[in-house]
């Protein structure tokens, strides 16, 4: 295989293992995220009252307890005691705290990992109206993950949870239409979801409607605007969007041809642990190596090659 088809057979391979990248999960609890702040600015009066609180049946300050011992808070810290809490007031029906809950098993964050528990704990939530339960419920679903594969309850799920404005189910359910799973497959609906998640400044949606205006799938084709997306998902640390960057320097149509440019970003894909980027890397630095005086040139301008 002559070195173009195996640069151009490693673009393809890769772009199937990076185009529509869906979220697994968004592991953020942002109730003990507010509930860990305001704990630290208790005295230890203050603290004690709410001790008083949770002992007399209060879900509010049965869950702020188990995120004190949870974190080691003015107590010391205790997984144990902690889940105590947090099911007494997952018991009163508390949302947020069921979906604490299934962040846990599903992390296995001081007990067994579980994706059945971590499920059952996000279906209670979402079943409330819990949006970022209905959202991980749905991709859980969808990888078929504590739950058996099911396309449709996964659509459900993400699109009950898109059309609230959750940014991670936004760019999921546009990966679902993008691939057509679950759904009619629709490229347009892909971009549209895709956009939404990215405006949020959701670093995946971000790439992920770059990859649509880098193909021309359900947008016109602008290798400009894909950069621009790849561009904010990189700068939030989303290092396959690197990648992304470097195989426009390289085979882009729109884009000018520049290896030296792609050979930094893939090293630097390559240290943020992206393994798929290492192939690139060397077929980058061939082209380089029989290239010496074309390190750059405008893609319109350059050369045609023998298929």
């Amino acid at each position: 295989m002559s070195a173009l088809h195996q640069q151009r057979a490693a673009k393809l391979m890769f772009l199937a293992v990076s185009f529509g990248f869906l979220v697994i999960s968004l592991a953020t609890a942002r109730a003990a995220t507010t509930a860990k702040e305001r704990l630290a600015t208790l005295s230890d009066a203050q603290f004690r009252q709410l001790q008083n609180r949770a002992r007399h049946g209060d879900a509010g300050a049965q869950a702020a307890l188990g995120v004190a011992y949870e974190e080691g808070l003015h107590v010391q810290k205790d997984l144990t005691e902690a889940l105590n809490w947090y099911h007494l007031a997952a018991e009163q029906g508390n949302a947020e705290v069921l979906h604490h809950l299934g962040l846990i098993y599903e992390e296995g964050r001081g007990v067994v990992r579980s994706f059945v528990e971590a499920a059952a704990w996000y279906r209670k939530a979402a079943e409330l109206g819990y949006v970022p339960s209905q959202c991980n419920l749905g991709t859980m679903y969808l990888e078929g993950r504590g739950v058996p594969r099911d396309l449709d309850e996964a659509a459900k799920w993400l699109e009950m949870a898109a059309r609230q404005g959750n940014a991670q189910a936004e760019s999921n359910i546009g990966y679902m239409y993008n691939h057509g799973e679950g759904v009619p497959q629709d490229d347009q609906q892909a971009v549209l979801w895709y956009r939404k998640s990215a405006e949020q400044g959701f670093a995946i949606g971000q790439r992920n409607l770059g990859m649509m205006y880098a193909l021309g799938s359900g947008v016109a084709r602008d290798e400009a605007e894909a950069m621009r997306w790849f561009d904010k998902a990189s700068d939030q640390g989303l290092a396959g969007a690197w990648v992304n960057q470097a195989l426009l320097y390289m085979e882009g149509t729109q884009t000018p041809r520049d290896y030296t440019a792609a050979e930094r970003l893939l090293t630097k894909a390559i240290a943020g642990g992206v393994a798929e980027a290492a192939p690139l890397l060397q077929l980058c630095r061939q082209s380089l190596a029989a290239n010496p005086a074309v390190e750059k040139q405008t893609a319109t301008a350059a050369k045609p090659k023998a298929q």
